[in-house]
């Protein structure tokens, strides 16, 4: 039987998923994916969140994967194309770079992987400007996103792992974040009156509205980590908090160059092109 392992390293969480959050559905988000990883050594189950970047690339936080790679394996849950129905990719390799996890999936073989607008996105939105000549990916500080709109999506907490795997409510929580050092940032949850986080989900995506003038949500990171109540710093003790503790939600920040190299290492190609179809 499949089985959730929390392991709370200080006061940081290794795991989010959304709370009290406004609802929505998956079909109108269908770049959003679970990702399952499996410790084939220990039997540990991981449970966490991802993005499309193209039908054979998931975007993803290293926290999702054991130390050893050596012993892991993983899938990607996707939903079908303007449907309900679910598909499991099988995880074909995993590039990791710093905080960020590139998956290689089995590739979705839908003949039109997506449509440009008023159709919903299937691959998550990149500030990226791909053209004939040129590919270009555009930095964002985080100092920058602190008065643009952004939000968090995830799926509903469930207290168990099969049930996360079947589930497909969506919930979605906007919240003001701020920059704290390097390519991190944090928003503080009980600031927020639209919802709360909880277990389940590192590496949901970061979205924010880069342009006021064209409303579109840009994937800009992704969360890295929840925060509980202050604990003694001189104690080693592990430490494990409920959701109603949680205070603030930290995230990574494409702000360098690790994403895009990241991506030029995995399947580049799959990912421009699914930037210049999608949108």
């Amino acid at each position: 039987m499949l089985f959730r392992a929390i392991v709370v390293a200080s006061i940081c969480a290794l795991a989010l998923s959304l709370y009290i959050a406004d609802p929505t559905r998956w079909t109108r988000h269908q770049y959003l994916v679970k990702v399952l990883t499996k410790d084939t050594k220990t039997g540990t189950i991981s449970t966490c969140t991802g993005t499309l970047l193209s039908p054979s690339v998931v975007l993803t936080s290293a926290r999702c994967f054991p130390k050893d790679q050596k012993n892991v394996a993983g899938q990607a849950v996707v939903v079908k194309r303007d449907s309900f129905d679910l598909m499991n990719k099988a995880m074909l390799a995993v590039r990791i770079d710093g905080d960020l996890a590139l998956m290689k999936i089995d590739a979705i073989k839908d003949e039109q992987f997506c449509d440009k607008d008023p159709h919903p996105p299937r691959v998550a939105r990149l500030n990226f400007k791909p053209s004939l000549t040129e590919a270009t990916y555009l930095t964002v500080e985080p100092k920058e996103l602190q008065d643009m709109r952004c939000r968090v999506l995830g799926f509903k907490t469930k207290d168990d792992v099969e049930e996360f795997a079947t589930s497909k409510e969506l919930q979605i929580l906007e919240l003001d974040v701020r920059a704290d050092q390097d390519n991190l940032m944090f928003s503080e949850v009980n600031a927020n009156t639209t919802g709360r986080v909880c277990w389940d989900d590192i590496g949901a995506p970061l979205e924010c509205v880069l342009n006021d003038e064209d409303i579109k949500w840009t994937q800009v990171g992704f969360v890295h980590g929840l925060y509980g109540r202050e604990t003694d710093q001189d104690t080693n003790s592990t430490i494990s908090f409920s959701c109603s503790d949680v205070q603030t939600m930290q995230f990574v920040v494409f702000n360098d160059n690790t994403f895009a190299h990241a991506i030029e290492s995995v399947d580049k190609s799959s990912v421009f092109e699914a930037q210049d179809k999608c949108f």
